[in-house]
């Protein structure tokens, strides 16, 4: 609950949200490489287009051969000269290695498959093509894909055709899935202004662990300016700590009522009370300023890009759910193990789908509209 609050605040720092991923954020998505989770690098990167079309068969081109061809006498290489090994020895000893951890990923991807087959939805290479040229001027305006594959790639042991058979096409085909669901209200949009234009409060936060020292540490800091800056720094959040607990403003309709009431209610220079999480942590926050609201906007001229902007987050959020939904009606039972990894349906959210880390870490997309 936490994390989800802190991805909020970072979500809308210098207002309404930001769908362009962090290179932080960026790096964390590509080695997780399990399966399942939104993003939201997900459709982060840009806009998406429609399929043209010529189209390509949903499974890998090499797992098409594997399945067409003789796969126990196939031959991958030699040794000596006259010892083959094939494809199914190769087979075999992936699987022993890493079969496990990417089991799930192969499941989820497969129900991705599945239900775009329903539906008639086919995403084709050339699509594929164009939104990863988007998604790399989203990133940077420089970035080309001989740097992206050096710099962000390279160190995690991808490659480019992982990263668009993996993150890109799904993204798209769940995209393509859901994009008739996605619906932007008047309500949306003035609220989307608000919490962009509209007043906001600067504080600092600290997240302690729900135990009975919080009351005595709690005591002692409210009104005591430099044992909040000490706590802020030392028995924080680590990702906290650096900045002292400071925090993107937290606006008007940001995602967490409870939060904003309370924050809004602070006078500067105040603490809050304790504010326990359903993650049995704590929050404490303390106001350093009241900031108001940007009178030189006006909702008129700013209605088309709020809306776009708006529909974006919601699609970002409805792909992490329609996986979501996708696992749980197709109750999928992974079977193979090995020593070292047990393959966790649970654990594995589509990061590189959705462009997103598990649930409980995934930063969170601000409501919006209810």
């Amino acid at each position: 609950m936490v994390r989800n609050i802190l991805g909020k605040l970072r979500s809308i720092k210098n207002g309404f949200a930001r769908l362009t991923p962090s290179r932080p954020v960026l790096g964390k998505l590509i080695p997780v490489f399990g399966m399942l989770a939104i993003g939201v690098l997900g459709y982060f990167f840009g806009r998406l287009g429609r399929p043209a079309a010529q189209t390509r068969e949903y499974l890998d081109p090499l797992a098409q051969t594997a399945s067409s061809s003789d796969y126990k006498n196939r031959v991958v290489a030699y040794i000596y000269d006259n010892i083959p090994i094939s494809r199914e020895d190769l087979g075999e000893f992936l699987i022993t290695r890493l079969g496990a951890e990417r089991l799930a990923f192969m499941v989820d991807r497969r129900l991705v498959e599945l239900a775009c087959k329903a539906r008639g939805i086919e995403v084709s290479d050339q699509l594929v093509e164009d939104q990863l040229d988007r998604d790399l001027k989203a990133y940077s305006a420089n970035m080309t894909r001989k740097d992206f594959a050096q710099r962000i790639l390279k160190p995690v042991k991808k490659t480019m055709y992982e990263w668009k058979e993996d993150v890109v096409r799904p993204k798209l085909m769940l995209a393509q899935l859901v994009e008739p669901e996605i619906q932007v209200t008047e309500e949306d949009v003035q609220k989307g202004f608000e919490g962009r234009y509209g007043p906001k409060v600067q504080c600092r936060l600290i997240v302690l662990p729900d135990t009975p020292q919080k009351y005595q540490i709690w005591e002692k800091l409210k009104d005591n300016e430099g044992e909040f800056e000490r706590v802020a720094r030392t028995l924080n959040r680590p990702e906290l700590c650096a900045e002292g607990g400071k925090v993107p403003p937290i606006t008007k309709h940001f995602g967490d009522a409870r939060i904003e009431q309370i924050a809004f209610n602070l006078k500067k220079g105040e603490v809050s009370p304790l504010i326990g999480m359903p993650d049995e942590t704590v929050i404490i926050l303390k106001c350093d300023q009241h900031i108001p609201a940007d009178l030189t906007k006006r909702l008129e001229n700013e209605r088309v890009a709020l809306a776009r902007e708006i529909h974006e987050q919601k699609l970002a959020q409805r792909i992490y759910d329609k996986l979501a939904e996708l696992r749980k009606e197709a109750h999928p039972n992974l079977l193979l193990r090995n020593e070292n990894h047990q393959a966790d349906p649970e654990r594995t959210v589509a990061p590189e789908i959705t462009g997103n880390a598990a649930p409980a870490q995934r930063p969170a997309v601000p409501k919006v509209g209810g």
